[in-house]
């Protein structure tokens, strides 16, 4: 049982939130939106990220230059394929996508996602918490003293409240971010 290791798995919660919640279009184009659509080449399923150089031309447009322009046609049908409302052109050696605007009820809805993925990570720092609480009861059963665990534990839960405050952030400045037309 070590306070460090629980620390890092307390922020590999919080970044994995945070990954997640990238993934939400709010309208505005960026890079992550596109990176991890699956395409077809090479005789296996790659994300886009491994096949090409993806770039946000502005705040409604990404390009994506494949490195090898013979799977040129296969990105653009994998983009198209991906059912994320965007309609990919092809022009010249790249790929053009032009992110649409978002509706009312389309930004409620991504709120909606975007709350059941916060809801997630705080049960995964729960889950976290409560395996660290187990251990420091085996290692009291052990040998450790009462007053050594209950410092481990309020150091826990320092980490936890903390953890929880960044994801109530997180989640505040997406939800600004989804219902900002």
């Amino acid at each position: 049982m070590d306070i460090n290791q629980f620390r890092v798995d307390i922020t590999k919660c919080v970044e994995h939130v945070k990954e997640d919640l990238s993934q939400i279009r709010t309208g505005r184009a960026t890079s992550e939106l596109v990176e991890d659509i699956l395409v077809s080449a090479y005789e296996t399923q790659s994300p886009v990220k491994n096949l090409a150089s993806i770039s946000v031309m502005d705040a409604k447009t990404i390009s994506i230059e494949p490195w090898d322009k013979s799977i040129l046609e296969n990105i653009n049908k994998g983009v198209g394929a991906a059912n994320l409302g965007f309609s990919p052109i092809m022009e010249g050696d790249r790929v053009i996508v032009k992110i649409p605007d978002l509706t009312e009820e389309r930004r409620q809805e991504y709120v909606k996602i975007m709350k059941e993925r916060i809801e997630d990570g705080r049960i995964s720092v729960r889950q976290v918490r409560q395996k660290f609480m187990q251990m420091i009861d085996e290692d009291q059963k052990g040998g450790l003293s009462e007053d050594a665990a209950d410092l481990m534990r309020n150091e826990a839960e320092k980490i936890v409240k903390d953890a929880n405050n960044q994801i109530e952030l997180i989640k505040e400045e997406k939800e600004k971010e989804l219902l900002t037309i």
